[in-house]
């Protein structure tokens, strides 16, 4: 886990969340009209997922190369 040592980083990150939070109906909205719920629910959830496993690989071989 990664903890925040500065206050304006913190902010910085809240902020961030914040404008990403709607991200879900969001994308809904601009997905086409003849696209099923289910469908876009697998798609950005599997999305999701390999983004995070990707993020997560690449900061762990940074980490590594850092020691």
């Amino acid at each position: 886990m990664t903890t925040v040592d500065s206050y304006a980083v913190a902010v910085a990150l809240c902020l961030i969340t914040m404008l990403c939070w709607g991200s879900w109906a969001n994308t809904q909205k601009l997905a086409s009209k003849e696209w099923r719920f289910q469908l876009f629910y697998w798609d950005y959830s599997i999305g999701v997922l390999l983004l995070a496993l990707f993020f997560s690989y690449v900061r762990t071989t940074n980490r590594e190369e850092s020691t």
